[in-house]
């Protein structure tokens, strides 16, 4: 059967704390009455905004400056010294790990509420990976000290941000299954799925734009351009799915998950 069954698979391991993909967390199941186990993460689970209360935004505010960015731009380097905190306040970043060889692997895409540089605010250890804007991007920069004192001051916000970082290592898990595990066209099945929970339209025909170009699909799900170009390829066959340019629109969604689990 011709389903790019680990055809041109890049076997790259998923670096600890890679997500499934959406950083934001948000699964199939939310607004489209469809998804298994691996899709019920909520908005909240990985929303850090999303979790305070109107005060505790306003303080954090308080503590802050805002930013705005072109699509493009690198908000920091794997490898440097975390010297602020980023709040996503509006747009689209992506994360990105470099292995020593050159080869990418995208950890994330974030969206408006999400926060980037927590772990060397909390650990004092270099960046663990690069942040860069996919869209044009308004932010929330805090100075890691100003941060610290801020969650030193709201134990209710470090509490939550807890729950953030543990919803990003159980993505991690979740994806390090997959990366194990799955061939390529369970991954990119899996991929699309998270995807559409966050960027899809489910009013009418169940569609999305990505917002990714495919070299950035393929470095999302860790396989070969060449193998995500043959895996769309087989879904649209299957029927499963129509793509024309990014627009994907998902016409079986058992069918889809069914993969994606296999």
């Amino acid at each position: 059967m011709p389903d790019a069954r680990d055809d041109n698979v890049r076997n790259v391991p998923p670096p600890p704390g890679a997500g499934v993909g959406v950083g934001a967390g948000v699964g199939v199941g939310v607004g489209v009455g469809v998804g298994g186990p691996l899709y019920r993460l909520t908005v909240a689970d990985g929303v850090f905004l999303a979790r305070l209360d109107r005060a505790e935004r306003a303080s954090l505010e308080a503590c802050g400056r805002r930013q705005h960015v072109e699509a493009g731009r690198v908000l920091f380097y794997q490898g440097e010294e975390g010297r602020e905190v980023h709040i996503l306040v509006d747009g689209l970043v992506k994360v990105v790990m470099t292995a020593a060889s050159g080869r990418q692997v995208i950890l994330g895409l974030e969206s408006a509420g999400s926060v980037l540089g927590e772990l060397s605010a909390i650990d004092g250890q270099p960046r663990s990976a690069s942040a860069e804007a996919v869209s044009p991007a308004d932010l929330l920069v805090i100075p890691v000290e100003e941060f610290r004192a801020f969650l030193q001051h709201q134990p209710r916000v470090a509490t939550e941000l807890l729950g953030v970082v543990a919803a990003r290592l159980r993505r991690a898990s979740q994806r390090q299954l997959e990366f194990g595990a799955g061939d390529a066209l369970a991954r990119l099945c899996s991929c699309l799925l998270v995807m559409f929970g966050h960027f899809g339209n489910d009013r009418g025909e169940p569609s999305m734009s990505l917002p990714i170009a495919q070299q950035e699909l393929a470095d999302l799900t860790g396989l070969s351009r060449e193998a995500v170009v043959k895996g769309l390829r087989r879904l649209r066959q299957l029927g499963w799915v129509e793509a024309t340019g990014r627009t994907i629109v998902i016409r079986d969604f058992p069918s889809l998950e069914a993969r994606a689990l296999s």
